[in-house]
Order: structure tokens, then sequence, then C-alpha cells
């Protein structure tokens, strides 16, 4: 009834909390686990010694979370396709409150994301620029997006709309783009939950914001049929576009509370991060 299909690239450090939390669900239903793995370490070999009932797809070359997802589809048997990331735990209860969700008609489910290393002062910037719009203590709702880390579809959805995009990130995104344009909400159910191992190198995490941001913008290019001078206006004013993220991730913090003494103390990591990111997305409005 459900597949769960991991995209794993480098993920030997992660790898094992995220398969050791769904071997250990409290789960009525069996369910079917899909890596899709594409790391140059040894995720494998560790998925090979330790987790032999999982089904492990290796590839040489790199894949991207949507290429990896849409061979895990291609693969999977389940009316419910889920998707977690090699670098998140799954809640205790998540398979059953997946399966739970989907007794609905809606057609596509996503959770709640919660800060897996708390430890770490970049973790929590990073987590806060990524994650801020699925954090736990909201209530159920509907969303036009939520991270692919955490989403689950009846897989009629990917009959009727394809796979997603592939070689890039935000792949996620713009297949929800796909579905909002038909009219279709995503349903946000805070009981979904996950917990996800945030960046906590300095480096890495602005690395990660700029590249993220100037996927974004060539996404956003091509999916919305950005004309040039739509393209020049938006590069030009990329400093605006570190500004209104900021603002709205601080009104999220506020309103939800759970992690607002973090979001205070990193505010400064956090602005960071989003400026690394805008000129990410200055770069992708100017190449297209």
């Amino acid at each position: 009834m459900l597949s769960v299909i991991i995209a794993s690239y480098n993920s030997e450090k992660t790898i094992e909390g995220c398969l050791s939390s769904l071997k250990n669900q409290r789960a009525d239903n069996d369910f079917e686990i899909i890596v899709v793995d594409s790391s140059s370490d040894r995720t494998a070999e560790i998925i090979k010694q330790n987790y032999p009932w999982v089904k492990l797809y290796i590839f040489p070359e790199r894949k991207f979370c949507g290429e990896a997802r849409n061979i895990g589809i291609s693969i999977a048997r389940g009316d419910i396709i889920a998707f977690i990331d090699a670098d998140c735990m799954a809640d205790k209860n998540w398979v059953d409150e997946i399966l739970k969700a989907h007794q609905s008609p809606y057609p596509a489910i996503g959770g709640a994301i919660a800060n897996g290393n708390p430890e770490s002062y970049v973790s929590w910037a990073a987590y806060f620029c990524e994650f801020s719009q699925w954090m736990p203590n909201k209530t159920t709702t509907w969303l036009a997006d939520i991270a692919g880390a955490n989403m689950s579809y009846k897989r009629e959805v990917f009959e009727k709309f394809g796979h997603f995009i592939e070689e890039t990130y935000c792949s996620d995104t713009e297949f929800h783009w796909r579905l909002g344009q038909n009219r279709y909400q995503l349903q946000f159910i805070p009981s979904v939950l996950v917990y996800h191992h945030s960046i906590d190198n300095l480096w890495r995490f602005l690395k990660h914001e700029y590249l993220h941001g100037r996927s974004f913008a060539q996404v956003r290019v091509e999916s919305k049929n950005f004309s040039k001078l739509r393209r020049f206006i938006y590069m030009i004013c990329f400093p605006l576009i570190a500004v209104k993220i900021f603002l709205g991730i601080g009104l999220i913090n506020i309103k939800n509370r759970i992690y607002l003494l973090h979001y205070f103390k990193t505010l400064p990591l956090v602005t960071l991060g989003l400026i690394f990111w805008s000129f990410g997305e200055c770069v992708g409005y100017m190449k297209g």
C-alpha cells in the first residue's frame, strides 16, 4: 500500500539514522523502502551490511533528488508514494500518520519538519532559512508548497501530472507549482513529522544557500516563462528578495514561537544565509 522512497547522495553520516527510524516504526501495515543512491562515499556499503531488506539501487553518476525520486516511483509498488530525505529521521508514527491522512481524497499531503541536530548554532540558521514554513506546532492547513523531505502522494498524481524535473534542485517546488496551476493544493498535517539533520558547517551552509537560490531562480524563469524584462527587474531588485524572505521567516517564527529563542540567537547568521540565497537568485535570473 505504501512505498517510501529515499534519494541519497553521500549520506554515510545520516543514512543509518534515517533507515533505523523507518525500521522502528509503530506501523500496522507493511511498507517497502526504496533507496536510490548515487554516492561516492560508503552509503551503499552501510545499507547492504546493516539494512539488507531495503531495496537499494546504485548509480555511479550524481542523481539530483528529482531524478532519483522518478527512478523510485518507476520501481515502487505502492498506491501511496512517500518521500523522506536521507538526512531525516521519521517520527515513530510517521507511516501510520501518512496512511491515516491518505484515507482522505486529498492527493498530496506533507508534514512538519523539526531540527534534528539542535546542538549546532549553524544548523539552526540553516534550518530557519530552509524549513521555517513547515515547523512543528502549526495547525493543519493548505499550502502552495511543502518540502519534498516530507511529502506523500497518491500514485495517480504522477500518472496525471508527470514526474519531477531533473538535473537541478527545486524539483519538488516546480512540481507543486504544476499542481497549483491545476487548482490542486497541498494539505499540511503537522502530525506527519520528520527530524531533519541540518547543515552544521558554515561554508557548506552558505554555499548551499547560494546554489539553491540560483537553482530556484532558473527553475522559476523556465516554469513561469519569465520575459527578459521580468528577469532584469528581478535581477536588479535582488536585495529586496533577502528582505522579503527575512520578514516572512520572522513573522512565521513570531507566530509559531516553538523555536523563537533559537531564531533570535541565530539572526545574524540567518541574515547572512539569506543574503547568499538572494545573490544566488540574482545570478539565476541573469543566466536564465
